[in-house]
């Protein structure tokens, strides 16, 4: 057993708690103050990172940061590690294991932080010896999927977070759009995404079992359909059919429930209940 084989071994014992522990022994990849970075939209984040251009991704969880050159894409950047190092950096911020996870990250260019979400997995075409069999995509406001001209909404909630804009988007958010926060923090399994959409009082009644949900999948229109077929004034009530993958019990068909409230017809909506059935 050579020495190479023994760092690997023992970085995939490292678990997902001890991230920023272990990072601060990685000063060339660890931002230790990870700040908020600036939203801007993808029309013009597209000319301060061209084709070409190699650049630092910053993990807004961890800390932790690896070097990418974006390749391709149009409607957002298409993106690959430079270098091996920097593939198992992204591996090891995804707990080694590859996932279409989004995560809010950080993009030092000219002087300023800019807000996006990545996420983590290899897809496509790849050109570089990286050992990373693909390229991945990074996200920024207005920013677009290739195959459908619309926004992700998962993506666009990441990069609400990575401008640390989340408390002023639930300020002014419609009952759907609350809701929405909610099912895209169980999906990405991220409580600062849940606690901004709940609370930390409400997350805190249903933990137990938002923890359990591994992965979720739910329509969007299905929520928009409700609450125009039953609108709401300062009052209400409303269910989301989801198909949820939890811990030890498989895939199975699940109802999210949902109570809402404003104190008045200009107030701020709240979302005072969840419950799963």
């Amino acid at each position: 057993m050579n020495k190479y084989f023994i760092i690997l071994l023992f970085i995939s014992l490292i678990t997902p708690t001890q991230a920023n522990a272990k990072a601060k022994n990685h000063p060339l990849t660890y931002y230790g103050a990870v700040q908020k970075g600036k939203i801007i939209p993808w029309k013009e984040a597209q000319h301060l990172l061209p084709k070409g251009k190699k650049f630092t991704v910053i993990d807004m969880d961890t800390g932790l940061s690896f070097n990418v050159q974006r390749r391709a894409g149009n409607k957002h950047a298409d993106v690959q590690p430079l270098t091996r190092t920097d593939t198992a950096v992204m591996k090891y911020i995804y707990d080694n294991h590859w996932s279409w996870n989004r995560k809010a990250v950080l993009i030092p260019v000219k002087g300023q932080l800019i807000a996006a979400s990545m996420n983590g997995m290899p897809h496509g075409a790849g050109a570089l010896d990286n050992g990373f069999p693909g390229h991945f995509c990074i996200h920024f406001l207005d920013s677009t999927t290739h195959k459908r001209n619309h926004a992700d909404p998962d993506h666009q909630m990441m990069v609400l977070k990575a401008g640390d804009n989340l408390e002023k988007f639930v300020s002014t958010a419609t009952p759907e759009q609350l809701i929405q926060l909610f099912l895209i923090g169980v999906k990405q399994r991220d409580d600062i995404l849940l606690k901004a959409a709940v609370g930390k009082k409400q997350l805190e009644k249903v933990y137990s079992k938002v923890e359990k949900i591994q992965a979720l999948h739910y329509k969007q229109e299905e929520i928009q359909s409700v609450i125009e077929t039953q609108p709401l004034i300062v009052k209400g009530a409303v269910n989301v059919s989801t198909i949820a993958v939890e811990r030890g019990e498989g895939q199975r068909s699940l109802t999210v429930s949902f109570k809402l409230e404003k104190p008045s017809t200009s107030g701020t909506w709240k979302i005072k209940e969840v419950s799963f059935n």
